[in-house]
């Protein structure tokens, strides 16, 4: 099953659900979290996403967002320099990909805003569990009773 996160690195409920998620994970090797960065909470969120999106083309994505979520205090480019070192990102060639690849970065980051707008949110967190739209943050409990019920949905969406 794959669960799909609307999520900004400045937004303090997706900092509180990013653990619950990587516990879920841990306890249930058939979910896979897919993370769309959909910075609203400013600069500091739009330069995070744009980094987050260019660590895709070193494969490491998932390593600077659980770096940059687990970094205490305020977004910053020391911050996300730091979690993209802790990552194991390449920093010359990061910066080399936020370059050539700035239009496709973009459209990564206006697409996801245009789908959560269609999907009718206001906000981060959001999670999409199957068919189901869950909008703010969920504990591991409730999370894991969304998983179960996507799980059984007559339309055949989630497995």
């Amino acid at each position: 099953m794959t669960l799909v996160v609307f999520s900004d690195y400045q937004c303090p409920f997706c900092r509180k659900m990013h653990p619950v998620l990587e516990q879920l994970m841990h306890e249930d090797s058939k979910v896979k979290v897919v993370y769309r960065d959909w910075p609203i909470f400013g600069a500091g969120s739009v330069e995070a996403a744009h980094v987050a999106i260019a660590a895709t083309y070193q494969g490491k994505h998932a390593a600077f967002n659980n770096a940059l979520m687990d970094t205490p205090g305020k977004v910053s480019s020391q911050t996300i320099r730091a979690a993209a070192t802790k990552a194991g990102l390449d920093w010359s060639r990061l910066q080399t990909d936020l370059k050539t690849h700035k239009g496709d970065i973009d459209a990564v980051i206006e697409r996801n805003g245009r789908y959560a707008i269609m999907m009718g949110l206001s906000g981060t967190p959001a999670l999409l569990v199957g068919p189901y739209l869950i909008p703010g943050a969920i504990d591991l409990a409730g999370l894991r009773k969304a998983v179960a019920l996507a799980r059984t949905a007559p339309d055949g969406a989630a497995n």
